[in-house]
This record gives C-alpha cells, sequence and structure tokens, in this order.
C-alpha cells in the first residue's frame, strides 16, 4: 500500500486549481477577459494618459466590431 495515499485536502486543492484554470481558459474563449488584458497592455507600453474605463472600453470595443463586421459570422 504505498503511492496512492493523498494527503487530506489536496484532492480539493487540485480541483481548485482546475476549476481556475478551466474559468480562466473560458474567459479567454469568450473574451471576457479582454478589458483585463487592455490595462496589463496599458500598463506595459508606459502609456501618459489614464486608461478607459471598463464602459469607455467595451462601448469602444463595440463600436469597432460594428465598424469592422467582416469578423463575425451574423
Amino acid at each position: 500500500m504505498t503511492g496512492a495515499v493523498e494527503q487530506p485536502g489536496r484532492g480539493r486543492s487540485r480541483f481548485l486549481d482546475w476549476w481556475r484554470g478551466a474559468v480562466r481558459f473560458g474567459n479567454g474563449v469568450l473574451g471576457a477577459d479582454r478589458y483585463e488584458r487592455y490595462l496589463q497592455y496599458h500598463r506595459a507600453t508606459g502609456c501618459e494618459s489614464e486608461p478607459l474605463t471598463e464602459r469607455e472600453f467595451w462601448r469602444d470595443w463595440q463600436d469597432w466590431q460594428d465598424a469592422h463586421p467582416e469578423g463575425r459570422c451574423c
């Protein structure tokens, strides 16, 4: 009986790690993390202007999508 014994709580930790990864993947696929990536890019490039608010960002993104519909199916 060696090797197969897990320590208490380790299974939960592995599940939480898996769940966080699944949520991160899902947000990436759906684009929900787009604003966070914008903020990271804004910080990394050293832009002197203030970043857009989340509401402004999504409004700008939607306007861009409306102006460039060729990337969508509908």
